[in-house]
């Protein structure tokens, strides 16, 4: 007699891998004794880590597992237990419908069921009771969280977040934890004051061997090292720049605890992704504050402008004033720093690179910019500057216009919030509750039932509208009255003297007024070079250098035209010669002109935040239109 051939399958859930205390290599050991004392010979072990609740067909190895015993490859399938194959009622149905059509059979090792209509009604039951059992560990799970909201406690069960622990065993309030709060606070310092990159930050980390919050978590109880003095291993000490950013933007920070942040869901494909939670809540002084609220506004405002500024800086950053500012016209995508490479050092040691702005819009083939426009930074750098000096001499307006945004942010959050929003919601609450107490007897069990929803209603009512008073717009105002009063003391200090301004400045003053910079392609214009002379009568043979120098540009200008056949009297001499009549003619069409302020001048508009369209007498001499700057 044949030997039955088997497949065993184990599974666990990539939630909580040892959820019921059966590890993978515990089911196949479990299965593999099965097989060996009914002499079974086994085909394949197939080991999986994905959910049971997702669809049967999302799951790889089952599916291999279904294929070979389709194609006759196996007799039988051996599982630990039911649950191996889904938490799911209808799907367990099909995939014993689908195996025993062919004449296979399904083994489980922990329950003793044959193929009989009182087995398959056993089997069904335990398959609806897999299914309820996942559903009371989700209400379990939502009801413990509740109702320690309910409580007024932190939602939070396991570790405590990067920089705190929790006050006591019951977990009901957080404390500050020295060392790991220093570290969230040098950040913020570094970010901030010292004005460096992410990628900066988390190497300054890593060098002074500060633990990563994964493995801080890992090792609070039980350090990594037995010797104190001994130095802490570097693979403990790995930082990434999205932990580095994700630490700057907790709004623990300054003190609000966020419970519920984000939930995981799984997809049509069997892939778990995470969405916000819809039950979100922000709780104010839920946490202990770290950081001050003006320098936690100024590290997220400095954060909306971080990947322009600081990725891929160029190696000679002064030489890129518009960085960060600057558009193509054609496609609307950001134009970056670039250096033109035009050989090596000359002999008088300098080089011949010069820097350009480029639309970068060239990564995928479909969307690309047909323009690819370009620019060289001077003179555009120059002219824009001009451009912002133009305001800088109408203090008095700017005054005006800072005041009125200062006033304008002010007044958006006294109008609305989503403290303002909360505070309706709980109100329409109390209003309704209060309405369906009147169904009740006074002192009934369900009007004191209300009558206590209604007391925590009204508490929390009144928390809230303490959350949203002064303190918060008092924040709001120093934040912003910082950097409008560093920016009018620049305005006072460098009075008549802008163009002196340093770099940084510069930069300051170009995020102030919120330049935005749009370049548009070029127009093809011929002419010549302001530095071009007349040709001298009488002579009839110029070298390269001379004619280059007559009409104004480089003589490898002249070896170029040569080359391409524009010029064809010409002699090789020890040296090129080039005849008097190639010059005429070259002087008489003119040369490609592209980087020339004029030139410049009809490509870009230059455009302000909207609170700066000032209106009044143009200070320049070009034509412009104050708000959108076209040069006519």
């Amino acid at each position: 007699m044949n030997r039955k051939r088997a497949i065993i399958y184990c599974r666990v859930s990539t939630d909580k891998q040892e959820q019921d205390g059966e590890s993978l290599d515990y089911q196949e050991e479990k299965c593999k004794q099965y097989a060996e004392l009914h002499d079974i010979e086994i085909v394949l072990v197939l080991r999986e880590a994905k959910s049971g609740f997702i669809h049967y067909s999302l799951r790889e190895k089952l599916t291999l597992a279904r294929q070979l015993v389709r194609n006759g490859m196996a007799d039988m399938i051996i599982v630990f237990d039911l649950r191996r194959f889904s938490r799911n009622f209808v799907h367990s149905a099909m995939i014993f419908e689908e195996i025993e059509s062919v004449g296979a059979e399904i083994v489980s090792v922990s329950e003793n069921i044959d193929n009989s209509l009182t087995g398959k009604l056993i089997r069904s039951i335990m398959a609806w009771s897999a299914e309820s059992e996942r559903h009371k560990i989700v209400e379990y799970a939502n009801r413990r969280w509740q109702t320690r909201v309910e409580m007024g406690l932190p939602v939070g069960t396991g570790r405590s977040p990067y920089g705190w622990n929790w006050k006591d065993k019951e977990k009901t309030s957080y404390v500050i934890n020295p060392e790991q709060g220093a570290v969230r606070v040098s950040i913020f310092h570094m970010f901030v004051e010292l004005d460096m990159s992410l990628r900066a930050i988390t190497h300054k980390l890593t060098e002074d061997r500060i633990l990563t919050p994964s493995y801080a978590k890992k090792y609070r109880d039980n350090p990594p090292q037995e010797d104190e003095d001994a130095e802490v291993k570097i693979e403990h000490c790995f930082w990434r720049f999205t932990t580095v950013r994700e630490l700057l933007q907790d709004l623990e920070n300054v003190g609000i605890l966020v419970v519920c942040k984000q939930k995981q869901t799984i997809g049509q494909d069997g892939k778990r992704k995470s969405e916000v939670h819809p039950n979100r809540r922000e709780i104010p002084g839920g946490i202990p504050a770290l950081i001050d609220p003006t320098l936690y506004e100024r590290a997220q405002e400095k954060l909306k402008t971080n990947k322009a500024d600081k990725s891929h800086l160029p190696l000679h950053k002064e030489d890129y004033l518009l960085r960060g500012h600057i558009y193509c016209a054609t496609c609307g995508c950001s134009m970056k720093p670039r250096t033109q490479k035009k050989g090596r050092l000359t002999k008088k040691g300098t080089r011949r690179d010069y820097p350009f702005y480029r639309c970068t819009n060239m990564q995928q083939r479909y969307n690309s910019c047909p323009a690819l426009t370009s620019v060289r930074t001077s003179p555009l750098d120059e002219i824009v500057w001009q451009d912002c000096c133009v305001l800088f001499k109408r203090i008095d307006d700017l005054q005006a216009a800072l005041k009125q945004k200062l006033e304008a942010a002010v007044s958006a959050l006294l109008e609305d919030t989503t403290g303002q929003e909360q505070i309706q919601n709980i109100e329409a609450t109390i209003k309704l509750a209060k309405t369906e107490r009147e169904k009740y007897l006074q002192g009934s069990y369900m009007h004191n039932l209300i009558s206590q929803d209604i007391a925590k209603q009204e508490e929390q009512l009144a928390r809230y509208k303490e959350e949203v008073g002064s303190s918060n717009i008092e924040k709001a105002l120093g934040s912003y009255q910082r950097r409008i009063m560093d920016f009018l003391e620049f305005l006072n200090v460098m009075r008549g003297r802008y163009e002196e301004a340093t770099f940084q400045e510069k930069r300051n003053a170009l995020e102030v007024l919120g330049v935005r910079v749009m370049v548009h392609e070029p127009i093809e214009t011929y002419g010549l070079s302001s530095d071009a002379v007349d040709i001298a009568q009488g002579q009839e043979w110029f070298s390269a250098k001379e004619a280059g120098r007559l009409l104004g540009v480089h003589a490898r200008t002249i070896r170029f035209y040569q080359k391409n056949g524009t010029i064809t009297k010409y002699k090789e001499e020890p040296f090129l010669l080039v005849h008097r009549d190639e010059l005429l003619k070259l002087q008489k069409k003119g040369f490609l002109q592209r980087n020339t302020e004029e030139i410049v001048r009809g490509r870009v508009e230059i455009s302000y935040s909207p609170q700066f369209n000032l209106r009044g007498n143009n200070l320049t001499a070009v034509p412009v239109c104050l708000h959108t700057r076209r040069y006519m």
